[in-house]
């Protein structure tokens, strides 16, 4: 994992696809919940490694979990 910016903002959509990684959801199964296409869910999570400057779900899932990226309670959601 490279250096993490102070402070990440990320949208309410990017916020759910972040929960979904580290519930252990796949694409498929995110696009389904979220009304969206497995498209929209890569570009949503391209986005998000971006702005976190991770490479993969398990980078993303470690940084979210390590900076309280999403709250407890919608972690387990």
């Amino acid at each position: 994992m490279r250096n993490t910016p102070r402070r990440i903002d990320l949208t309410p959509r990017e916020r759910d696809v972040v929960r979904g990684v580290i519930a252990g959801r796949k694409n498929r199964e995110m696009a389904q919940q979220f009304g969206l296409t497995e498209q929209a869910v890569k570009n949503v999570l391209s986005n998000v490694y971006h702005k976190c400057h991770v490479r993969n779900r398990l980078e993303l899932a470690m940084l979210a979990l390590r900076h309280h990226l999403v709250s407890d309670e919608e972690s387990h959601s």
